[in-house]
């Protein structure tokens, strides 16, 4: 009774005293559950984030013993930004596939955001990126990726490619320049409708320019967690420079849509990208707010420029490396190649079945040199419970491909070269859960025109030449150059020529 009586006398202002201090004690106990139910991670310091407890210079070294100690899905901080990482094939597949409609968002990266301006595929996000996206994958299709059509393109400039090598059979080489001025060119000959002579003093500059951007970039991660540095005196990071560049190159390729527009007047009729997609821009030009315009052209020209560039150059670096390295599998795929093709014949597309362990080479090649060893970063569109834990809106989120392809589990001996673990008992291909070009709807959209470019540029390579460890000169390296991409340093190699004429 006396407890009841207590009771009874509480005046209400202590009634709504209580009340207020229950719903904050409620609100604080609630909040904080949510916080704990982000993925774990490493400490994170105030301004500095995560960053001096990484504990490797390498960022895949420090991301794959993070993963041992906080598990398959952990947070960590780059300076005030909260970056969730995925490893494992399974969780990779599960946020990008399975609930893609979240997690395909991207997210404000100061490189990017400044110097496409949120136009192009890459950096956008929403209803026009998948209206820019599906329209891009339709004009490639239409030219055929997969198909003979541009099958015919990439083996012409493959021409150019072998001949520029036959120069070198017998001597000390560097093979990085020449690949990539060569795969560069057939996506000019898909964008802009022609091809350039690798000595044109226009394409040097190209080419000079994009190597100094995508150095910058590569290495720009300080700049992308501290963004206030570019305001410091100077240009400790290069980031004006690679502005000037970029305003260069976009007016290169606006000069090459106005080329474009006259020959259309005049009734010539390119076949290009370029071409197909004025002529979208013409049928929406009184489409209010139409996403299609020219200054979104321009930012496509240069995403297809740099992504169909990039990772195909490093893979077929890669694989001159690989090769050079593990002479008894060169032999296995030249003897393969010389079965089906002989000294002569041009590949095709149609004989990719045919050379199961050529395919089973290129894919392990993939798998080890692991071009886009972090992928590209995604950003969740909403808040989402996933996996047990809460990933706040806005978050970036960093697929760990490096921890898929160098997993045990799937790959045993995972730091060998071994392309026979892509064949099953019957000698055909067994792809497993390689990702190179990621997957969900932000999966690489050059993916059929790069799978035909390595078929075909890797089986043409190998049927001309051998390809071996430079005498006196250091063993090619495989540890590689981690910026954009995971890139071979630079190497030489003895090429020797297979077949007289």
């Amino acid at each position: 009774m006396i407890g009841l009586e207590m009771d009874l006398s509480i005046s209400n202002p202590q009634v709504w005293l209580i009340g207020i201090i229950v719903f904050f004690l409620t609100y604080n106990y609630l909040t904080k559950e949510s916080w704990k139910r982000l993925p774990p991670g490493p400490p994170a310091l105030p301004l500095i984030g995560s960053l001096p407890f990484l504990g490797s210079s390498d960022i895949r070294v420090a991301l794959r013993k993070l993963a041992i100690k906080y598990g398959d899905i952990f947070t960590i901080y780059l300076g005030r930004r909260r970056v969730v990482v995925l490893n494992k094939y399974e969780v990779i597949h599960d946020a990008f596939v399975k609930n893609a409609q979240v997690f395909s968002g991207r997210p404000n990266i100061f490189t990017l955001t400044i110097i496409t301006g949120g136009y192009g595929i890459f950096s956008s996000e929403g209803e026009f990126w998948r209206e820019q996206r599906r329209y891009a994958l339709h004009i490639l299709r239409e030219f055929g990726v997969g198909h003979s059509k541009l099958e015919e393109r990439i083996l012409e400039e493959i021409t150019f490619f072998i001949q520029e090598i036959e120069k070198n059979t017998d001597k000390h080489f560097n093979p990085q320049p020449v690949i990539q001025k060569s795969v560069a060119n057939v996506i000019a000959s898909v964008t802009f409708g022609k091809r350039m002579d690798y000595e044109d003093p226009i394409f040097i500059k190209y080419m000079k320019i994009f190597n100094r951007c995508l150095h910058v970039i590569g290495s720009s991660g300080v700049i992308n967690t501290f963004p206030f540095i570019r305001f410091l005196p100077g240009d400790l990071f290069h980031i004006k420079q690679v502005l000037r560049d970029f305003d260069y190159m976009c007016s290169e390729y606006q000069r090459i849509i106005d080329e474009h527009k006259k020959a259309a007047k005049e009734g010539k009729q390119d076949d290009d990208f370029i071409s197909v997609y004025l002529k979208k821009i013409e049928e929406e030009k009184n489409v209010e707010d139409s996403s299609f315009t020219e200054k979104q052209l321009v930012a496509i020209c240069n995403n297809l420029f740099v992504a169909g560039t990039e990772t195909s150059t490093n893979t077929l670096a890669w694989a001159i490396l690989y090769m050079s390295l593990n002479p008894d599998t060169q032999a296995r795929v030249h003897a393969e190649i010389d079965d089906v093709l002989g000294n002569d014949a041009l590949p095709s597309m149609h004989h990719r079945i045919q050379l199961p362990f050529t395919e089973a080479t290129i894919l392990e090649t993939q798998r080890l040199g692991d071009v886009v060893p972090l992928g590209v970063p995604h950003a969740v569109t909403e808040d989402v419970y996933f996996r047990d834990y809460f990933i706040p809106k806005g978050t970036m989120v960093i697929p760990n491909m490096y921890s898929v392809h160098m997993n045990p589990e799937l790959w045993p001996e995972p730091e060998k070269f071994k392309p026979q673990r892509f064949l099953d008992s019957d000698g055909n291909i067994d792809q497993k859960e390689l990702i190179p070009f990621s997957v969900g709807k932000r999966q690489c959209l050059g993916e059929g025109l790069a799978k035909m470019e390595l078929f075909l540029y890797f089986t043409s390579m190998m049927q001309h030449f051998n390809f071996k460890p430079a005498p006196g000169y250091p063993a090619p390296n495989t540890k590689g150059v981690l910026g954009i991409t995971n890139a071979p340093k630079p190497f030489h190699v003895l090429v020797g020529k297979r077949h007289s004429k």
